[in-house]
């Protein structure tokens, strides 16, 4: 099979993971760190950044033209009155129908905890103890094409690593959910390579904060999920 066109799917994406990591600021009416965000989308170069800023503005303004603008808060030149126009904007409502994500709660539909949180930072923060791939950087809320969202990835250039986190105050229903959130995401990163014309080697894991019991050690073995106990 030939390789496919995936420029445009890349495009988005990136630009969804910057919507994501600038509306962030925006809600808090506060500027963004540049180089944070350059290293979220795996860039080097600011001119890059620009490029993908004007590119989510551009996919923004065709469906909300009244949407205040997002990249000076990149430049470091936002004004007060900036700041305050784009922290009281809807930004979630934009998010979920420009680019598909999901409003900022967890799948359950509760607020992410503080413990959730704190989880997902230190998988994110702490790659080289989960195996990940040594060439990836790390990214939090990862969104894939088939709509799930990671708590932290590691897309590497042959190899890729997927986690979901849960704390220990999540029930053993949320511990399924998130095997099989895991086996859905895995899918939808091989599709995409493979659309792609590439291949690589994805995995995908489980961090917990309690020990697993015997029946959901049995089920993600079914389901090749790694299973890692902070």
């Amino acid at each position: 099979m030939l390789p496919v066109d995936t420029d445009d799917f890349d495009d988005i994406d990136r630009e969804r993971s910057l919507y994501r990591f600038l509306t962030k600021s925006a809600r808090k009416g506060e500027r963004a760190d540049a180089g944070a965000a350059l290293a979220r989308l795996g860039l080097s170069r600011a001119a890059e950044l620009d490029d993908v800023a004007d590119g989510m503005q551009k996919r923004l303004l065709a469906k909300y033209p009244e949407a205040p603008d997002l990249r000076p808060l990149l430049s470091g030149r936002a004004s007060a009155d900036q700041l305050s126009v784009l922290q009281a904007y809807d930004w979630v409502t934009a998010g979920i129908y420009v680019f598909g994500l999901p409003p900022t709660k967890t799948r359950s539909g509760a607020a992410e905890s503080a413990a959730h949180r704190a989880l997902k930072e230190w998988a994110a923060a702490h790659g080289s103890v989960l195996g990940a791939p040594a060439d990836a950087s790390p990214q939090t809320e990862r969104w894939f094409p088939s709509g799930d969202e990671a708590d932290a990835a590691f897309i590497g250039a042959g190899e890729s690593l997927i986690v979901e986190v849960r704390p220990s105050s999540a029930e053993p229903h949320e511990l399924r959910q998130a095997l099989f959130s895991l086996v859905s995401m895995r899918a939808a990163l091989e599709a995409a390579e493979s659309l792609a014309g590439r291949s690589g080697d994805v995995r995908v894991m489980l961090v917990l904060e309690a020990a697993a019991d015997e029946r959901l050690r049995e089920v993600a073995a079914a389901l090749r999920v790694e299973l890692f106990t902070r």
